[in-house]
């Protein structure tokens, strides 16, 4: 079998190819998540022999994956200890306009970004951005998407100031090259962010929407959530007209029909008798939904027990907004199909989703990542789950979640020895990261389950299984043959077409797949490219680096827009105006800079 070689592969080649180009498929249609996917592929190549267990299973020891773990938990502790609010109220004053609010945003953003996860710098920041928003009446939708592309642009400034690096780096280790200083990726990184922020500013302002997000403004808020509530015993409307009942002329809110029996009564006349067992369909706003509390006897349709409304603890209850994440098991599943109460001892209200309320019964939406939700539970909610990779933006409606503000000096001279010990050599990034994880939980500034829930492990097994993925293009000669075909078998081809190609490669890829997995899948390639045209290999490792950073003109390719993508209102086609712009400018602007930084200009 292994004399099998066929247009210069063998088994092994054509065996990684096809699972591969599976793996792809799988991703880009959103077959499953990606964790379950990477998972499966690396299980597949173990099967078929293509990989040994040592090889396939390196990956979950790589110097950047303990880095992204430890990087979790010391963000984590900067949200719950409120560092950045301060900042935030300092630097956020009057703008001028849109333009200037958009600029004096950004800036601050991408700063800390360059420090800290993209991921956690958006969770941490969005609040404050509506907050900001509404205070100056500036429509969220002018603002997130360009809060997502400051933690981008960020990012790429810096080691650690995304994953994709600290993986890129691990990598490079690994297969025997330097590693990244903390700030190698800066000369490439700043000019485009920089550039990329002034874009935004006076070209993205007049190309972002002009929306209103889910929570920016909840007691005046206009947009619309469906309802289908069900009538229960006891409920004094039972043998009342709908006028009768009151809900004729419910402020902001509106009965849209009455199901019962399996009909449909509409449009529901002012004479309608209310029945036992009736649904009542309303659409309204979120400020007048919290009005039909006061009713008794009505319930949320989906579910078979008594409701959380039922319960006789209205006081206790509490309404909280949440993104559905696409490492959330929610995903793909119905609301009673996933036993949605059972599971997170919530009721779900209303679902809205891309700008736009979901129809029909509640306990019969299918919901997808990005789903904003209208929950009522009680106040422990978010605490249970504001860390959980279920959801993003766990956020009550009432009120704000409490702050310990008394740890936030500590906080801060961690985080800031963590980012200096490694920049003046004294300590590797990933002893100075774990260090000031293990220091944080120690001193207290949180707690160790919530250090513990706030990794997000499907992040970790999708890097881990990339990596093993990217072991077997290698291992099996795929990498040389496709470093071979994209070159055309040349070795006179210029460094900067090579690096311009692999950077082109990596920003595509990156839109429809895992930033983290196209790095790793990317990266045995640049070394057989590099060594097959005997060229330095460092400038492409940067431009990976830089270009799996790069997903901006689409909300699947990377969290940070998916985080933004509900609560903005954003519809596919507001990303993909201004992302290839900041696609295109990214490169350009990136392959340059590393063409002259490195020589290979």
């Amino acid at each position: 079998m292994d004399g099998l070689i066929l247009f210069g592969l063998g088994w092994q080649g054509w065996s990684t190819l096809l699972i591969v180009l599976m793996m792809i498929a799988a991703l880009v249609r959103d077959w499953a998540r990606p964790d379950v996917v990477l998972g499966a592929t690396l299980g597949t190549l173990l099967l078929t022999g293509v990989l040994r267990p040592s090889a396939a299973l390196a990956g979950f020891g790589n110097e950047g994956l303990i880095t992204v773990a430890a990087l979790f938990i010391v963000a984590q502790a900067v949200t719950e200890t409120g560092v950045l609010a301060p900042l935030a109220a300092f630097l956020w004053r009057k703008p001028r306009g849109v333009g200037w609010a958009v600029a004096w945003m950004m800036i601050p953003v991408a700063t800390v970004s360059s420090v800290l996860n993209n991921t956690p710098v958006v969770a941490i920041f969005l609040p404050l951005v509506r907050s900001f928003a509404a205070r100056y009446d500036i429509s969220p939708s002018k603002l997130l998407i360009p809060l997502s592309y400051a933690a981008i642009l960020g990012g790429m400034c810096t080691l650690i100031g995304t994953s994709t690096n600290l993986v890129v780096n691990g990598l490079m280790i690994s297969h025997g090259y330097e590693s990244m200083s903390l700030f190698e990726l800066s000369p490439v990184g700043l000019p485009i962010a920089l550039l990329g922020i002034l874009i935004v500013a006076v070209v993205g302002v007049r190309l972002l929407p002009d929306r209103r997000d889910v929570t920016a403004q909840l007691r005046e808020t206009q947009r619309e959530y469906l309802v289908e509530l069900t009538v229960q015993p006891g409920c004094p409307l039972v043998g009342k007209t709908v006028e009768g009942g009151g809900l004729r002329h419910l402020k902001g809110l509106f009965l849209v029909h009455i199901e019962r029996g399996g009909h449909v009564l509409g449009p529901v006349p002012p004479n309608e008798v209310i029945a036992l067992g009736d649904h009542l369909v309303f659409t309204g706003a979120v400020s007048t939904i919290i009005d039909l509390k006061t009713i008794r006897g009505l319930e949320p349709v989906g579910t078979t027990d008594i409701g959380l409304w039922a319960t006789g603890k209205l006081g206790e209850l509490r309404l909280f907004e949440v993104v559905v994440s696409p490492s959330s098991p929610l995903v793909g599943m119905g609301v009673r199909a996933a036993e949605f109460r059972n599971r997170y001892d919530a009721a779900v209200i209303a679902v809205h989703r891309v700008g736009q309320r979901v129809a029909g019964k509640i306990g019969d939406i299918v919901l997808r990542s990005g789903d904003t939700l209208l929950l009522e539970a009680d106040e422990a909610f978010a605490r249970r789950w504001s860390s959980s990779i279920h959801f993003y933006l766990v956020s009550e409606v009432a009120d704000a979640q409490r702050v310990r503000h008394e740890k936030a000096p500590l906080v801060l001279g961690v985080l800031v020895a963590m980012v200096a010990l490694p920049a003046f050599d004294i300590l590797p990034m990933a002893v100075s990261a774990i260090a000031a994880a293990a220091l944080l939980v120690l001193v207290k500034a949180l707690s160790p389950a919530s250090a513990k829930s706030s990794i997000d492990l499907s992040v970790i097994v999708v890097i881990a299984c990339a990596l093993g993925v990217g072991q077997a293009l290698q291992s099996s000669g795929l990498a040389s043959k496709a470093a071979e075909l994209l070159l055309g078998s040349s070795r006179d081809t210029s460094p900067f077409v090579v690096l311009v190609l692999f950077m082109l490669a990596t920003s595509v890829l990156t839109e429809i797949m895992s930033n983290a997995a196209t790095a790793a899948l990317l990266f045995p390639l640049a070394v057989e490219a590099a060594t097959t045209a005997g060229f330095e290999a460092r400038p492409l490792f940067i431009g990976i680096a830089i270009s799996a950073s790069c997903s901006f003109a689409t909300p699947l390719g990377y969290q940070t827009n998916l985080m933004v993508y509900g609560p903005g209102g954003y519809k596919f086609t507001d990303f993909l105006r201004i992302g290839l712009v900041m696609n295109l400018l990214a490169l350009v602007v990136g392959s340059l800079a590393i063409g002259l930084v490195y020589g290979i200009l």
